[in-house]
């Protein structure tokens, strides 16, 4: 690992990479510990499942529709002046929740929640596409996505637990004092960072252009180009299956296994291991996978899903998970470092913004397919549909022109275009 290790020391000496590496980690664990907070809140003043799924559809779904729209409009804004203000509102905004979410209506914790979960949109668009204009220059891109790879998983593994210590400790409302606290830091960060103040070369919409008009350029561009076509838009299918079985892993243990909530926190924790394992690996081969890492990766998901959805135990249920961990823990990375060698500089934070939305939007549907599959049928086809489906798209993306196209581009020495 000696050469993914040197990559990403080099990386860890660029002080715009390190405040954005950072206040990402630092604002995605926060966001951990904000959501559990909410949904607490919510679910205990209404009893509802419905208020419960409003709240989610306002911080991840509507925010896929509207945060392209807004990132249109600040993207000519350096990245060292636009993210201390979206990460600034944000902790307003979970400051004045943390003080009357226990004495206002549901409706307007949600309106809230639906600010933030738009401004965190852009932030993590922002973010994404600046990391990739800072790293390069120098030549460091694979590798530093490769680290922020790591990091992201291991927020993943410790906000839930954090989280879960906060709210058992002091409660919802200081869990929300605490998340509107982490945002401070991270513009602190930023702020004194003054590489990240330069004028940013990502375009904007000019007075005349309207968003549709915006967002309409953004899809002709990723269109005319094959190897990013399949890239962009495969990755958005991909999410809807990958998403299947998010709301059924928990009937799947406690039903078809019948191991109960332990056995649900077994496979969550193995998908967990798996998820470091694999983001671990992909330091190693971050320079190397292209877009065969990301077949492959997407391969291992499939396999596991269909291998859960077949599973007669427990323990081969938690070894498919791992598995699937590590499909998870290299895919998004590989299909991060694959477009973003593809991109145009001016069209690099609207492309991110795409697939944010992207991120945002399948999930929803996959969540319905999914719990729609388990009503009608079981859990077991949920992740059969789910594994069959990924193995569909790999093999369409396999044979398809573009694919091949990008296949090539990864045997040139490309790593440093932008």
């Amino acid at each position: 690992m000696g050469v993914g290790l040197a990559g990403m020391r080099k990386t860890w000496r660029i002080a715009e990479f390190r405040a954005l590496l950072v206040s990402y980690v630092i604002n995605r664990a926060g966001d951990v510990i904000g959501a559990l907070a909410l949904a607490i809140i919510v679910l205990g003043a209404t009893r509802s499942a419905i208020a419960t799924a409003a709240l989610f559809l306002a911080t991840q779904f509507v925010p896929g529709l509207v945060g392209p729209f807004l990132v249109g409009r600040i993207g000519a804004i350096a990245p060292g002046r636009i993210l201390p203000v979206c990460y600034l509102v944000e902790a307003c905004l979970f400051l004045v929740l943390a003080a009357v979410a226990r004495h206002t209506t549901v409706g307007l914790i949600i309106a809230l929640a639906f600010a933030d979960g738009t401004l965190a949109f852009a932030a993590r668009s922002v973010t994404r596409a600046t990391t990739a204009s800072t790293l390069i220059p120098h030549d460091l891109m694979p590798e530093g996505k490769a680290a922020f790879n790591v990091a992201l998983a291991a927020a993943t593994v410790a906000g839930p637990i954090l989280g879960g210590a906060v709210l058992a400790l002091l409660g919802p409302t200081t869990a929300l004092a605490a998340d509107g606290v982490s945002f401070l830091v991270a513009a602190l960060l930023i702020v004194c960072t003054p590489g990240l103040r330069a004028r940013s070369a990502h375009s904007a919409s000019s007075p005349g252009t309207t968003r549709r008009r915006h967002l309409r350029a953004t899809f002709g561009y990723v269109a005319g180009n094959a190897s990013l076509r399949a890239l962009v838009f495969g990755e958005g299918i991909a999410f809807i299956f990958f998403y299947l079985v998010v709301p059924v892993t928990v009937i799947y243990a406690t039903r078809s296994l019948h191991a109960g909530p332990a056995g649900y926190a077994a496979i969550l924790a193995s998908w967990g291991a798996g998820a470091v394992i694999g983001s671990t690996v992909h330091v190693r081969v971050a320079r190397r996978v292209g877009h065969t890492g990301v077949l492959i990766s997407t391969a291992a998901v499939a396999v596991a899903y269909v291998g859960t959805g077949m599973a007669p135990t427990l323990f081969v249920a938690c070894v498919c998970s791992v598995l699937g961990g590590v499909g998870n823990g290299t895919q998004w990375a590989s299909v991060e470092t694959a477009v973003h060698q593809l991109v145009d500089e001016q069209f690099r934070l609207r492309v991110s913004a795409l697939l944010e939305s992207m991120a945002a939007l399948a999930p929803g549907m996959g969540i319905v397919v999914g719990g729609a599959l388990t009503a009608l049928f079981s859990p077991r086809a949920a992740y059969l549909a789910a594994g069959a489906g990924l193995v569909v798209l790999i093999a369409v993306a396999a044979l398809t022109r573009g694919f091949a196209t990008g296949l090539r581009r990864d045997a040139a020495p490309s790593l440093g275009r932008a």
